[in-house]
């Protein structure tokens, strides 16, 4: 088991004992990743409506009542199931607001280590340089088709299987595997892109 994963474990099976400082570092470890996605998913028409920030605050809520449920299988379970658990939110506050629901946009966070493990920071250099990572990020998964953000997201931000993409979405195995590599074709192209800007 790696170190990072022993340390999610640990800090786990604390949360779970009731420990809120364990909790508070489970969640300081994935409230970036968090942020990402609830930013992407909500679209232009939500966030004329809410505020990232409230829905970021009721996920951590929501995970900290349901906490029990959660099952600590590697270092990055745990964001996985905050942005689940924010997709079901947004969802929900969708259908309230009455607004066009974007489709679950894909968030490929693989091009950039500082989007996937933002725990991981070293000083104020080192968290500047990850923050513009991921608002190039953000920027680059936003201006994907929507076919490509939503299997992106549902792969990479909530960690879904391909056969979980293609029921959930309608399509084949092989075009969801096919939409993923065009999407991540097409924000590395984006990102490369940036990079030179």
């Amino acid at each position: 088991m790696d170190p990072a994963t022993h340390t999610t474990r640990v800090l786990s099976e604390r949360a779970k004992r009731g420990e809120r400082e364990a909790y508070e570092a489970l969640f300081a470890q994935a409230v970036d990743r968090l942020r990402l996605f609830v930013r992407l998913r909500l679209g232009p028409k939500l966030r004329e409506r809410l505020d990232s920030e409230d829905v970021v605050q009721e996920t951590y809520l929501e995970a900290h009542r349901d906490f029990a449920r959660f099952e600590c299988r590697d270092r990055d379970a745990f964001a996985r199931w905050l942005c689940c658990l924010a997709e079901h939110r947004i969802r929900g506050l969708a259908d309230h607001h009455g607004a066009a629901k974007r489709t679950p946009p894909g968030g490929e966070a693989s091009p950039s280590a500082a989007a996937e493990h933002p725990g991981e920071q070293t000083g104020p250099v080192t968290a500047a340089v990850r923050q513009e990572a991921r608002e190039r990020l953000a920027i680059a998964i936003a201006e994907l088709p929507d076919e490509a953000r939503e299997v992106l997201l549902l792969r990479h931000f909530q960690g879904r299987t391909l056969d979980e993409i293609a029921r959930l979405t309608g399509l084949s195995a092989t075009s969801v595997r096919r939409r993923i590599g065009e999407g991540q074709r097409a924000l590395g192209r984006a990102l490369r892109a940036g990079g030179d800007a």
